[in-house]
């Protein structure tokens, strides 16, 4: 499976620089490719569709694929054991013919040792027998023109090879038309004729090529060899229409060239080569390949193909493709942070992602329900694994659609007897099922999920590609645990889906801090994480729990206090946080996360005021007696303490030097989409009653001290500072918007400093021209 998770810059979740000039914009984090952020459920297959996985709906060209169809080949090998005796087994045949090296084969052969080097392998047995020589030759043959022509260098056996000897002189590879010639057996003439056609093509011999195809296979096509041989000579004809529909007849004869033929037919000629075809079948081939790699609907090309061939295997693969598409173009926006995986041309998702989003949803839904009353209006006209397969169609259509009655109606159409990957997309269904119209918080009706998620595991060892039904399933679960306010399930089964999104390239591999805390940090309230909790420490869970919490939960439970201290914090409840904070290990904030990082700087001296050089990064950071520092003071509540307290809120903000009390990434301010949980710019703005951007709980504190004290010195540094925190809330509110920004008016706090204040220390430290010039 391909890497498609790329890490834009090193990331603590954009903790990154913190700079003073807050008019630059800065964000960070991960991106995914649009192959890995689509959501894509509908996998049932037919038998006959994995010639076609290339052709999969897909983000990129081509769908990305690690496996490739090796029935042609089993092929050839079938007609080896029928041509030489049942008493071979095919897979001697296959060893011999793909397995093994062509130097291995002929040092053995040289040195007289077929039989040794080939111990027990009943092709080479055969092989050996004295009637069964010319077969030998063939294949010694065959294997010196794959050692001579291969593009790939490869070190010698210096030893075992001699560059002089009859082994490797480029002339055993002349004369081929004796090869031809001399041989007596028709199956050997054949293949004789095919390994000098397919060396006549690379050597760009075009005439040569199509002479020995209408010589050896135009007549006699009852050999694998014929297709391929087809494919070369098709690529060696001008005209491309008929090019075209040669290839065309290639792709459906056999299953090694399907890729190829898309790499190089035309799709400018359809309609021209559509006049070629000489049967309903052939055009109904053709109309498949045209459609095959169309982004766009293309319910116009499954009613054709379907009134050519309606039991054709491409009509299903067809019909999957195109459900792959509206699950995408409906899914991926609802479910993930991103537009579909394909836009096509003209669409308006980068310019105004809300409007495009609803636009295109109404849109779809009505494509969706114009190709569902299709596939039901052929349904009866159907049978077999063709049946199955458009009935399973029709129910993902329906959920897609949320019409959950409707598709419970056609899952429970489906057959018992359907093979295993309509079986499994028919777990999938129950599962939707059971999500949409069930109490997500039974036991029983959670049991039940597992059942049917398990179902679908257990067929991944066979089918990679099913990574992504999970992921894709599992963010669907997880938004209606979500709806149904359960939001520790539906935060683990969120983490569950990210697993599924990369497979073995999952960042869960490599759990860290933050990925077990991600999700509950954004979504999550503290009576969530005492649930949590709980669930961690539960010894009997029930086989849902023990699923959900496998590879999701985090076995350090102080990973969780934190982030209940913390969020306790953000709601300005102190005397929960400091509790919190208090029963976890004192040293914790040292050794996790990046917490030293980010908070070793005192934080009751504001970040704002000191200058690069006179910022210290030794300070030893304890949560637990911050807070309890913060309620000491409140209870003072003298001109000195209010402005510590107000010091502190204004260093816990975006802006100071501890803001990683409050959060665990940090921005300018800017909206920022992050790739795996989205948009928390308008949830981060409710922190502290809005202090962590528009430093409304340092303003209040600032306010206070200044109401409170008796000196001026510190009411020129309280003065001084509600300005800061007018500026920045201001700047906060403004610089982002859209809406036309009224510069920014200074109040009587600045005015004051520059008046009243003017002859205190504070005055002759912090003054500069910066302020000045919102007084003049």
């Amino acid at each position: 499976m391909e890497l498609k998770k790329y890490l834009i810059t090193i990331r603590v979740f954009r903790i990154l620089i913190l700079v003073l000039s807050f008019q630059v914009s800065f964000a960070c984090g991960w991106s995914v490719s649009p192959e890995t952020s689509r959501l894509a459920l509908f996998k049932a297959q037919r038998e006959g569709f994995f010639k076609l996985t290339p052709f999969y709906y897909s983000a990129d060209s081509y769908y990305s694929t690690n496996t490739i169809s090796n029935a042609d080949q089993e092929l050839n090998c079938l007609e080896w054991k029928k041509k030489l005796g049942n008493q071979i087994n095919k897979n001697d045949i296959y060893f011999v013919l793909y397995q093994t090296d062509a130097e291995v084969f002929q040092n053995a052969y040289e040195n007289k040792a077929l039989k040794d080097v080939f111990a027990r392998n009943t092709f080479i047995e055969t092989l050996l027998m004295p009637q069964n020589k010319a077969f030998l030759d063939y294949i010694l043959f065959a294997k010196k023109m794959e050692y001579d022509s291969s593009p790939v260098e490869k070190w010698e056996s210096w030893d075992n090879i001699d560059y002089d000897s009859n082994g490797k002189k480029s002339s055993d590879l002349e004369n081929f038309e004796q090869k031809i010639a001399s041989s007596k057996d028709a199956f050997l003439k054949q293949r004789y004729a095919f390994l000098i056609l397919r060396y006549s093509f690379y050597a760009q011999e075009p005439k040569e090529v199509i002479r020995l195809y209408d010589t050896f296979f135009a007549e006699n096509k009852k050999t694998i060899l014929a297709p391929w041989a087809l494919y070369y000579k098709a690529l060696c004809i001008d005209d491309l229409t008929l090019q075209n529909y040669l290839l065309s007849k290639v792709f459906a004869a056999c299953e090694e060239k399907s890729f190829a033929v898309l790499q190089h037919y035309n799709w400018k000629l359809t309609t021209e080569t559509l006049v070629l075809a000489k049967s309903d079948e052939e055009r109904s081939v053709i109309l498949a390949i045209e459609s095959l790699r169309n982004p766009a609907p293309d319910l116009k090309a499954i009613k054709e193909v379907h009134a050519l061939s309606p039991n054709s295997l491409y009509l299903s693969f067809l019909i999957g493709r195109e459900i792959n598409k509206l699950e995408d173009w409906i899914f991926t926006p609802q479910f993930t942070n991103g537009s579909p995986s394909v836009v096509l041309n003209g669409e308006i998702w980068y310019e105004d992602f809300a409007k495009a989003k609803q636009e295109n949803y109404s849109k779809d839904i009505l494509y969706l329900r114009e190709l569902k009353d299709f596939l039901i209006s052929i349904l009866d006209n159907t049978s077999g694994e063709q049946k199955d397969y458009i009935t399973t169609a029709i129910a993902q259509l329906c959920f897609i659609d949320d019409e959950v009655d409707l598709g419970k109606k056609y899952t429970n159409m489906i057959s018992d007897r359907a093979n295993a990957t309509i079986q499994m997309q028919k777990n999938i269904q129950l599962a939707l099922i059971a999500l949409k119209q069930n109490d997500l918080n039974n036991e029983k009706v959670q049991n039940q999920l597992f059942e049917n998620f398990n179902a679908v595991e257990n067929l991944i060892e066979s089918d990679k590609g099913l990574f992504k039904n999970l992921y894709s399933l599992y963010r669907i679960a997880s938004n209606e645990f979500f709806r149904q306010g359960n939001r520790v399930i539906a935060g683990l089964l969120f983490m569950k889906s990210d697993i599924k999104n990369e497979g073995e390239y999952s960042r869960y591999n490599i759990p860290y801090f933050y990925t077990y805390i991600g999700y509950f940090d954004r979504h999550a309230t503290v009576e969530d994480i005492d649930k949590l909790i709980t669930l961690q420490q539960k010894e009997n869970k029930t086989p849902f729990e023990k699923y959900i919490c496998s590879g999701t939960i985090s076995p350090n439970i102080n990973y969780y206090k934190d982030l209940k201290g913390t969020l306790a914090f953000r709601n300005n409840n102190l005397e929960l946080a400091y509790e919190t904070f208090s029963g976890m290990p004192k040293d914790f904030w040292e050794k996790n996360y990046s917490f030293t990082n980010y908070l070793n700087e005192n934080p009751f001296v504001p970040k704002i005021l000191q200058k690069t050089e006179e910022r210290k990064f030794n300070y030893r950071f304890n949560k637990a007696e911050f807070i309890a520092k913060l309620i000491r003071l409140k209870k003072q509540n003298t001109a000195a303490s209010n402005l510590q307290l107000a010091h502190a809120y204004f260093n816990v903000s975006y802006l100071g030097n501890s803001w990683m009390m409050t959060a665990y990434d940090w921005t300018s301010g800017e909206s920022y989409i992050d790739y795996i949980y989205g948009d928390n710019t308008d949830v981060e703005k409710k922190y502290q009653n809005g202090n962590y951007y528009n430093l409304t709980m340092a303003k209040l504190y600032y306010e206070k001290a200044l109401k409170m004290s008796k000196n001026n010195n510190e009411k020129a540094m309280v003065s001084l500072m509600i300005f800061e925190c007018n500026y920045y809330s201001y700047h906060a509110d403004h610089v982002y918007s859209d809406q036309e920004v009224v510069p920014f008016e200074a109040g009587q706090e600045l005015e004051d400093f520059y008046s009243i204040y003017s002859k205190t220390a504070n005055f002759k430290k912090y003054n500069c021209p910066l302020l000045d010039s919102y007084i003049n």
